[in-house]
């Protein structure tokens, strides 16, 4: 059977859309990058197919490439929005404080951080990243997020 040009044409962008709505990432890279002063607001992979969460449920966090600061360490905070308030729900370091890259052939580093047992913190859709330095200014310091998911 054989189609015409545009309709070939119709159905490579009809498959390209619905792909580009169930596709769990929702940003380009630069809007998954941390920096100091600059955090990165990261949609939670598959969050609004997922029922409230109860207690007990974790947000994982996946970390693809890491820049340490010249200027001293820096801890990465992890909050979530409960309600209209941004919670932190924990911090991490990397250690050790050296740069890596999945691109350059490193493992990503994998964090999971328990969601607050609250009614209004079981749904979240957002995790906010943040670099906080610990001495110094973080000048340099980023920070990006492969992913986020519930878990």
């Amino acid at each position: 059977m054989r189609y015409h040009p545009w309709v070939l044409i119709a159905m490579c962008a009809a498959a390209f859309s619905v792909l580009r709505i169930v596709s769990p990432v929702q940003a380009n890279e630069g809007d998954m990058q941390a920096t100091i002063g600059k955090p990165a607001t990261i949609a939670i992979s598959g969050a609004s197919a997922h029922a409230p969460v109860a207690g007990g449920a974790r947000v994982v966090v996946t970390i693809n490439a890491y820049q340490p600061s010249m200027a001293g360490p820096v801890a990465t905070v992890v909050s979530v929005r409960c309600g209209a308030e941004l919670r932190e729900i924990g911090r991490f370091g990397i250690f050790p404080n050296q740069a890596f890259s999945v691109s350059a052939g490193a493992k990503p580093q994998r964090f999971g951080f328990l969601l607050p047992d609250e009614p209004a913190c079981r749904q979240p859709q957002t995790i906010e990243i943040s670099l906080d330095p610990q001495t110094g200014d973080g000048t340099g310091a980023s920070i990006t997020i492969g992913s986020a998911s519930i878990e």
